[in-house]
């Protein structure tokens, strides 16, 4: 049973500006409309991808809210169960707390399916961040999830542009009609050439999205290398996965690109046994085997001017130095059997 909504309250510009210590109840939802709503009620979206501003960053927001306000609307989702979810507005809203605000003005959407929801979620990012300044795991996520909706016309494309008109309201006039907003929009290929990546980039990212989070917080991290990243993502059994992360975590092993090449083609002919992946990882399956073959001596050529003479031919040494060696190991046959 959905929670009953409390009343609504507008505020003008200098209101929403303004720092008031006060508790406020929660505003109804009302498609399109800027209210106030207290950070208290406001809950992360689940398993949020996209990590918090630090440092310069986070001190420059700081600074700016605590001058000038937060001056984008927070959007959050009113869920059937009475909750808000933060959209769009995870880091305003952090940076507006350490610089001691307790609410701020919010744009809230109702009507919302959970794909819909991480739909704007990842867009906003996208819109509002440096592509640059994201994590690999950031960039996998947002493309993946803009390549989902891509894949999915109409409705989506119907919110797309309805998050063009809540981020950028004064770049939409009242008589546009929705396919010329549309003409903003990011297609797969533009997508690529704003960020400067190739389509076989946008697909590298898009399949490293598949990876669970403890292997591809390694990539951020820089212990797994992206193209090795992009072959391990083939594995496509969680579990398998989950093995590998537990082995690299227990053990200290490290996968780099060969290991990684070795799991994708292991798993693609079906012989990525956990046997196999033990024997992968630890670098057993990248040992070259030894060589039976005797390795070859380098005689100093100290040695060689001491018996023989510059005008002697490499051909005409070697004949004397087998002879000699001959000689020897029959000598040594005969103390033998003596």
């Amino acid at each position: 049973m959905a929670t009953p909504k409390p009343k609504a309250r507008f505020v003008d510009f200098a209101e929403m500006l303004s720092v008031d210590t006060q508790q406020d109840t929660a505003p109804a939802p009302v498609q399109g409309g800027i209210l106030e709503m207290d950070f208290s009620l406001m809950e992360s979206f689940p398993n949020h991808r996209f990590k918090l501003y630090e440092g310069q960053q986070l001190t420059d927001m700081v600074d700016s809210i605590r001058q000038f306000g937060i001056l984008l609307p927070i959007i959050l989702w009113y869920t059937e169960d009475g909750r808000y979810i933060i959209l769009s507005g995870h880091n305003r809203k952090n940076a507006a707390q350490l610089a001691g605000f307790t609410k701020g003005p919010v744009i809230i959407r109702e009507n919302l399916t959970y794909e819909d929801a991480v739909l704007i979620v990842t867009e906003t990012n996208l819109r509002q961040r440096s592509f640059s300044d994201m994590s690999y795991s950031e960039r996998a996520y947002c493309l993946a999830q803009h390549y989902a909706a891509l894949k999915s016309q109409g409705k989506r494309n119907d919110l797309l542009a309805e998050i063009e008109m809540l981020l950028n309201p004064h770049d939409t006039e009242e008589n546009s009609t929705s396919s010329e907003v549309q003409t903003k929009l990011r297609s797969d290929e533009k997508l690529g050439q704003n960020y400067g990546l190739s389509r076989d980039k946008v697909a590298k990212y898009i399949r490293i999205s598949n990876l669970i989070e403890p292997l591809i917080f390694r990539v951020d991290s820089g212990e797994i290398a992206f193209l090795a990243a992009y072959d391990l993502s083939f594995v496509e059994d969680n579990a398998q996965q989950h093995q590998i992360a537990d082995l690299m975590e227990s053990d200290n092993y490290k996968v780099d690109t060969k290991k990684a090449e070795l799991f994708h083609s292991y798993y693609k002919a079906g012989k990525l046994t956990d046997t196999a992946i033990v024997q992968i990882i630890s670098g057993e399956k990248t040992r070259k085997p030894k060589s039976s073959k005797p390795q070859p001596v380098k005689i100093k050529p100290a040695v060689i001017s001491k018996y023989f003479t510059a005008q002697q031919t490499q051909k005409e040494i070697e004949e004397v130095i087998d002879k000699a060696l001959a000689l020897y190991f029959e000598n040594q046959e005969s103390e033998v059997t003596a």
